[in-house]
């Protein structure tokens, strides 16, 4: 029949959806903002210029950090140190998340010194405006420190006084997450007035390994003049390399307030000027033995008279991308849409309440999987009205399937006029035969929306749920080919599309034990293709996140249990 083939298209058309969905709505591309040139300092005044040399010899991070003289930091969320000579922040390890759930897994190291194999880290410091030989503090400036710890109660000044008697000082506070406030200072004892403007910039040598998927941004990330800018570390090489004499126009923007740095999957470093300070914005790229990928800002022109001081302030975050965190400092420190760091997509309408929701039941459940299955419970009692209508008419349905195999038999060749005697029966009897596309054709946003969360949130990262899911955010880890954890050994690439976790087989029966509650299509062909539709959706769900699988499965259990429910009163009714 029509209606069914028209049931089984929907449903043929969201298992595309759910892989290919993101090839359909690609990124939205950002519009930036255009200045006036005179309103801009010249590019020798930009970030241009922080060249990286080629190192002989790769170090480890151990031996690259006993070569300098060091303050060290920790709170309950990060650990590190920040290099004297040049003042530079160049080690971070966050201690809350590890690379692997291996017992004996090293911690996430997101800055890592020069010397390394993937150099990252932020400077700070001045320029002249005009070459007035005016001796400023560089990247082989050694500086002395009031301290050698930092800490959240302990806040640590960095000092150097050149040859003419000025002094410049870094302020450095950390809280308890990831967030630094950073405070340039100048003293000028010199006796002549000096003119010079401050600059700070994240810097990431050779390209990072990148997940390099569809639905997730990993690169260059800005919020400036409230317009997203996200790019990746292609576009930085292509359109804002240093040695071109024009760049594409995202490349140099002038703003107030605002942030900009670099994103990873779950982790992300961003300097935050105040929200009174109008910046000069530059993202850049550079070659010189190795791939450097720079995003910073310049301040205003400061003339400072002899006998006067003068302060430059800031902020940094490096860390977890984190809702609870990020939302904290949206509204505690005023910081633009800071959640927008995290990559909810075009559906954000959708991705950012879901995200919320499963955090607020978290909270009180103390476990997600437990929140995605309140989750789960609260979307059904949404749906319940439309849910409960659909699987009353599909009831209906499965009680007429007597006549209308009569009328089949009787109609055997006129199939216009079984048609119209089945029209006919449908409004007799009150049943709509498409009343049972609703629930799926609702239900395809919500899973999209779960299924970005999981991807891209922190907060389901290594996230346990009971038994053998140890992470709600991989796939089950018991799989057919290892029979189910008995047989232990490394299934290959070729057969991890056989290898069937649990979870996916208890939601792929579930879908079974659903489909035989809802009338069989009258067409054989039609009822064949169905049949295999919950073995294909298992297949399909198995690389997808536990945490997804949970979901599909809770909600078929809910459903077979409403429309159970539904049909035995109507079966009842008119038995």
């Amino acid at each position: 029949m029509n209606e069914q083939r028209n049931l089984y298209l929907a449903i043929g058309i969201s298992i595309a959806i759910i892989i290919f969905f993101q090839l359909l709505f690609p990124t939205q591309p950002i519009q930036t903002t255009s200045f006036e040139e005179d309103e801009v300092l010249e590019p020798a005044t930009s970030i241009d210029g922080q060249s990286s040399q080629v190192v002989s010899e790769i170090q480890s991070r151990d031996e690259a950090l006993i070569q300098t003289d060091r303050v060290i930091f920790e709170n309950a969320s990060i650990k590190g140190s920040i290099n004297l000579k040049g003042a530079i922040l160049d080690d971070l390890i966050l201690s809350k998340y590890k690379t692997s759930l291996e017992p004996d897994s090293n911690n996430i190291q997101l800055l890592l010194p020069d010397g390394t194999a993937n150099p990252y880290y932020i400077e700070t410091g001045w320029k002249e405006l005009k070459n007035s030989n005016i001796e400023l503090p560089n990247l082989e400036t050694n500086w002395k420190t009031n301290s050698t710890t930092l800490s959240p109660s302990s806040p640590v000044t960095l000092s150097w006084t050149n040859n003419k008697n000025i002094t410049f000082k870094i302020n450095y506070q950390v809280d308890d997450e990831y967030m630094f406030t950073i405070t340039q200072e100048i003293e000028n004892n010199s006796g002549e007035d000096i003119e010079v403007f401050p600059y700070r910039l994240i810097k990431r040598i050779n390209t990072p390994d990148t997940i390099n998927f569809f639905i997730l941004h990993e690169g260059l990330i800005s919020l400036i003049n409230d317009e997203l800018l996200e790019k990746n570390y292609d576009d930085i090489s292509d359109d804002c390399n240093s040695s071109m004499q024009t760049k594409k126009e995202f490349c140099d923007n002038k703003t107030q307030g605002g942030w900009l740095g670099f994103t990873d999957k779950y982790w992300m470093s961003a300097l935050i000027p105040d929200a009174d300070q109008s910046i000069n914005v530059n993202y850049r790229y550079g070659n010189n033995g190795r791939d450097s990928y720079r995003a910073g800002y310049v301040g205003q022109i400061y003339k400072i008279n002899s006998g006067e001081n003068i302060s430059y302030g800031g902020k940094l975050f490096v860390g977890a991308k984190k809702l609870n965190v990020l939302s904290a400092y949206d509204e505690n420190l005023s910081i633009p849409r800071f959640t927008d760091a995290i990559d909810w997509g075009w559906f954000s309408f959708l991705t950012k309440p879901v995200s919320y929701a499963i955090n607020w039941f978290f909270g009180y459940a103390g476990n997600f999987g437990l929140a995605i299955i309140a989750f789960t419970i609260l979307m059904r009692l949404i749906l319940f009205p439309l849910a409960q209508a659909s699987f009353k008419s599909m009831a209906k349905m499965k009680k007429l399937q007597p006549d209308m195999q009569r009328l089949k038999e009787t109609y055997p060749n006129d199939r216009q006029k079984m048609q119209q005697e089945l029209m006919a029966l449908y409004k007799r009897e009150g049943a709509n035969p498409v009343a049972g596309c609703l629930p799926i054709l609702v239900q395809i946003p919500i899973f999209f929306s779960l299924y970005k969360v999981l991807f891209v949130t922190i907060e389901m990262y290594h996230a346990p749920f009971y038994g053998w899911i140890h992470d709600l955010s991989a796939p089950d880890p018991l799989g057919l080919m290892t029979i189910f954890g008995l047989v232990p050994w490394d299934v290959p690439p070729i057969l991890s599309i056989i290898d069937i976790g649990i979870l996916p087989i208890i939601m792929g029966f579930t879908m079974w034990l659903q489909q035989k509650l809802n009338p069989a299509p009258a067409d054989p062909t039609q009822a064949r293709i169905f049949a295999l539709l919950p073995f294909v959706f298992t297949f399909v769900l198995a690389g997808f996140a536990a945490g997804l699988v949970l979901y599909w499965s809770v909600n078929n259990i809910l459903s077979i249990a409403q429309q159970w429910y539904i049909q035995r009163r109507i079966l009842a009714k008119n038995g």
